[in-house]
């Protein structure tokens, strides 16, 4: 009897989790990225610090990364499945390259869908700017900004004086159709505005929110830590609109909930904290693979909360943030409880699903 064969499907932290681990237990493993290099969504935009404790992402990614590249895994870039079959127990998939030509295939015992997410697209809420005012940016874009520790506004390239956040775009919004809480806005942007404070004290920062949720420690590692110890300012209340002032200037206007009164503030920047939407890959693969997708958009797990890596297919599971929005730790140990409860479903081929 060969090895067991385990197919993981992109190459982000829950991804490289899971076929590392797979490979750890002696499993013959085929990871599938549909870029040309590994370490998914935080690789590709240019992610710099994680939350809380202000690591670089690159000391959490870059082992994960040299690791699988050095274990022998066997990889297939700028490759996607193009399509599945799933019969007595065996999963027989095809590829296909980023030309769309096919690029062979396989036969898998089980599969693990590690397909990632997508920020919203700003130009939804079009009341702000975005696309129109060059200095109204999105959060993953100044994300790529301190990455290369090159703040500077986009309209002139001079260092701006004061920068705000707007929290909340594109999720918790029932006009936009984004019911649900992106979960990590609140932490990043307060993040990111520790960052800018800790390299440029001078420069005066201020976060709009409706509420604040840094759940669990992170509620004294950053929100209260930001206020007492760099000095980050929160406006309770949500921009209406975004206009242009004098000088270049931003003026956004908006209600202070707090105060109860409107007010109107210049900025030189300002950053839309965009929320966390189901990648185009994971809504296809979830039709490829046969898998239910939940009202969100995201794969539904099987059991939320007892089987949070299972689908409603036996062969196919599910890690990371296919399934909804979570921190880079929380899809590590995601993919990695993917690969042991794929493990024990090959080993034991006792179907979960009625």
């Amino acid at each position: 009897m060969g090895k067991q064969r385990f197919l993981v499907i992109g190459g982000g932290p829950a991804g490289l989790s899971a076929a590392l681990d797979l490979h750890d237990a002696g499993m013959d493993v085929e990871l599938v990225e549909k870029e040309s290099f590994l370490g998914g969504t935080p690789k590709k935009l240019h992610y710099s610090l994680i939350a809380p404790d202000l690591k670089p992402v690159e000391e959490v990614l870059d082992p994960l990364i040299k690791k699988v590249e050095g274990a022998g895994i066997s990889r297939k870039l700028n490759t996607t499945v193009s399509s599945a079959t799933i019969r007595d127990g065996v999963v027989t998939v095809k590829y296909a390259s980023s030309d769309g030509k096919q690029a062979g295939g396989g036969d898998f015992d089980a599969v693990i869908l590690a397909t990632g997410f997508t920020h919203w697209d700003p130009h939804k809420k079009y009341e702000y700017g975005y696309g129109l005012y060059p200095d109204v940016i999105d959060f993953k874009d100044f994300e790529a900004m301190l990455s290369s520790d090159r703040l500077e506004r986009p309209s002139d390239g001079k260092m701006p004086k004061r920068i705000g956040w707007l929290l909340c775009v594109g999720s918790r919004d029932r006009q936009v159709g984004k019911f649900y809480c992106c979960r990590l806005g609140c932490a990043v942007s307060i993040k990111q505005a520790m960052e800018v404070k800790k390299r440029h004290p001078e420069i005066d920062t201020y976060v709009y929110y409706m509420d604040i949720r840094t759940y669990g420690f992170w509620e004294d590692q950053l929100y209260w830590k930001s206020m007492e110890e760099y000095n980050v300012k929160f406006i309770r209340g949500r921009i209406g609109a975004i206009s242009r002032g004098e000088n270049g200037s931003l003026i956004a206007m908006a209600e202070d909930t707090i105060l109860q009164r409107p007010s109107e503030v210049p900025f030189d920047m300002l950053i839309l904290t965009t929320g966390m939407e189901a990648s185009s890959g994971t809504v296809e693969m979830a039709k490829l693979f046969g898998v239910d997708i939940e009202e969100h958009g995201f794969v539904k797990p099987l059991q939320a909360d007892s089987m949070p890596v299972h689908t409603n297919v036996d062969s196919v599971f599910v890690a990371g943030t296919a399934t909804g929005p979570k921190a880079i730790p929380d899809a590590i140990t995601e993919g990695s409880a993917a690969a042991m409860k794929a493990m024990n479903f090959v080993r034991r081929k006792v179907p979960l699903v009625a």
